[in-house]
């Protein structure tokens, strides 16, 4: 009966799992996307043209495209830190997209 019952629950967690909206980190006020620092698996999301579609999926460490968000400034004094012009809306449009391919 226990078994049933944890059978039950992770055939539950899994479903869930698989229809969830995709993870994707948000920008807090006076912050900036900060692109070629993130360790690979870290980032918060990548732009458009990136081989990966968001967050922790960059392969490599200091891929261009992925990015992290830091506050503003920051990224200027870090080695091949490249500050993203992305903003609250093209994450949004993002994610918008993101939920029409699932």
């Amino acid at each position: 009966m226990i078994h049933s019952a944890l059978l039950v629950a992770l055939s539950l967690a899994g479903a869930e799992a698989a229809n969830a909206a995709p993870k994707m980190a948000e920008m807090p006020a006076g912050w900036e996307a900060c692109g070629g620092v993130a360790k690979a698996g870290m980032n918060d999301c990548a732009v458009k043209t990136s081989l990966h579609s968001c967050v922790g999926q960059s392969k490599t460490d200091n891929e261009a495209d992925s990015y992290v968000f830091l506050p503003k400034g920051l990224c200027a004094k870090i080695a091949k830190g490249a500050v993203l012009p992305i903003t609250k809306d093209d994450l949004a449009k993002m994610k918008e997209m993101m939920m029409k391919k699932m």
